[in-house]
């Protein structure tokens, strides 16, 4: 049967999409401020930032940082 991923995200009749909410995104962040992994689902970004060193889980919309990676390397334990 396939899923039903966004089918109660539509747009309005005259096409107004602005309206439309987005979900909450999340970015896995390595030092440096590069984005390595972007993804709706917080688990999932976690989990990618756990394979980094030093990786960062934040909320894109606010940068509010809600994970670090449990790979940290030993300048900064």
């Amino acid at each position: 049967m396939g899923c039903n991923c966004g089918k109660n995200r539509q747009a309005r009749q005259n096409g107004d999409a602005s309206s439309v909410p987005k979900p909450e995104m999340f970015e896995a962040v390595i030092p440096g401020g590069k984005v390595v992994f972007k993804h709706s689902n917080v688990e999932t970004v976690k989990a990618i930032a756990n394979r980094y060193l030093d990786a960062q889980v934040r909320e894109q919309s606010s940068g509010r940082i809600v994970h670090t990676s449990t790979k940290q390397s030993a300048t900064t334990q």
